[in-house]
């Protein structure tokens, strides 16, 4: 890094102006997701409202903005590595990119809900919906099949740290839509201290990263 860009000097209205593009976006989408929280059947909803936000209030525009605030006073001379100090400490950023549509069936207990935030759950007809994010922060979108029932025992945000499964061909009078035949499993998501915060019976599960 060069020596000049070791200390970078903010006049103090242009500070509060950076603060105030952060704290406008930082506030209006924690009040989005705290709406939607304990909404579990308005996922589409959600990112609707999400999408709308971002576009409507211009908040690239305004992130832009607060980058200029916070960039323009760095020494932007090129190194030996045809590279800015900007540049350089950017370059392993990996932004987004189109995720793959590829899904991955995983009641093979391939897919691992250690470590994770179930962020919303979404019961449609015969299938749970669940936003899971995991501790690298890339979210999945995780479907149980032929659900039978779920009873959550956290509201939506719970971290989980396991998840056992429990397999059974025990049906009870309520559930004789379901083929006798048929393995059905159900799912035990634990807390940090072991405690169930979910639990899913159904006939398996599929996993699309999103």
């Amino acid at each position: 890094m060069l020596e000049k860009n070791k200390e970078i000097i903010l006049v103090g209205e242009e500070a509060l102006e950076a603060l105030k593009e952060i704290e406008f976006i930082l506030i209006s989408l924690h009040k989005i997701g705290s709406f939607y929280a304990d909404k579990p059947g308005a996922v589409e909803e959600y990112r609707r409202t999400t999408t709308d936000f971002i576009d409507n209030c211009e908040v690239t525009k305004r992130l832009a903005r607060v980058r200029t605030i916070i960039s323009h006073n760095f020494d932007d001379s090129i190194g030996d590595d045809d590279m800015d100090d900007m540049e350089r400490h950017l370059l392993g950023l990996k932004s987004w990119k189109p995720a793959s549509t590829e899904k991955t069936h995983s009641n093979t207990g391939k897919f691992s809900f250690s470590d994770g935030v179930i962020d919303q759950l979404t019961a449609k007809q015969d299938e749970l919906l669940m936003v899971f994010t995991d501790q690298q922060e890339q979210t999945f979108l995780i479907t149980f099949h032929k659900l039978i029932s779920f009873h959550r025992l956290s509201s939506a945000g719970s971290k989980v740290c396991d998840m056992h499964e429990k397999k059974t061909s025990t049906l009870s009078q309520e559930n004789v839509c379901i083929d006798p035949n048929e393995a059905i499993t159900t799912y035990c998501f634990k807390s940090g201290s072991g405690e169930t915060v979910l639990a899913i019976i159904a006939s398996g599960y599929s996993v699309e990263r999103i």
